[in-house]
């Protein structure tokens, strides 16, 4: 008899274990989904924040304004050399100015596999930039990643 009790009580203190892990890893998947969750959020944020350097200058621009976006994209380049998904491709389109002739579909594109191209990327810009007629207007529009970041910028000559 005594055995038999001693049996249920140990059973009895088995079961309560196994019942007090299941709460705390109740608790633990329930906190670990709250802080993904915080993340995610975060990292919107961070897109939000990266995105509002460039989003206004998204629709008609003067040249003026699409030369202080390649100027934006040039330090920007600078900036995150060693994050290639924060580095968008740029796309000229047209006539870029009077003397300028030959931008016609060129791409300045940044690999990132290669950290040389950054510098070849930002010479590009710096060129554009200097042919960019202050006289002229522009069109931008942006690409983005799926997580909403921007991921190129196209620039076209308004005729």
């Amino acid at each position: 008899m005594e055995n038999a009790s001693k049996a249920l009580l140990i059973a009895g203190a088995i079961l309560l274990a196994i019942l007090i892990i299941a709460i705390g890893m109740f608790i633990f998947t329930s906190a670990q989904s709250q802080v993904n969750d915080a993340l995610t959020d975060m990292s919107s944020q961070q897109i939000e924040a990266f995105n509002s350097n460039f989003s206004s200058y998204e629709a008609e621009q003067v040249g003026s304004q699409v030369k202080s976006l390649l100027g934006r994209l040039i330090a920007n380049g600078n900036t995150y050399t060693e994050e290639p998904a924060k580095v968008p491709n740029v796309h000229i389109n047209g006539q870029v100015s009077d003397t300028f002739h030959n931008m016609n579909d060129s791409w300045v594109n940044y690999d990132n596999s290669d950290v040389s191209n950054m510098c070849n990327y930002i010479n590009n810009l710096g060129i554009i930039r200097n042919h960019i007629s202050t006289k002229h207007k522009y069109y931008v529009e942006f690409g983005y990643t799926e997580t909403g970041l921007i991921s190129s910028v196209t620039i076209s000559y308004d005729f």
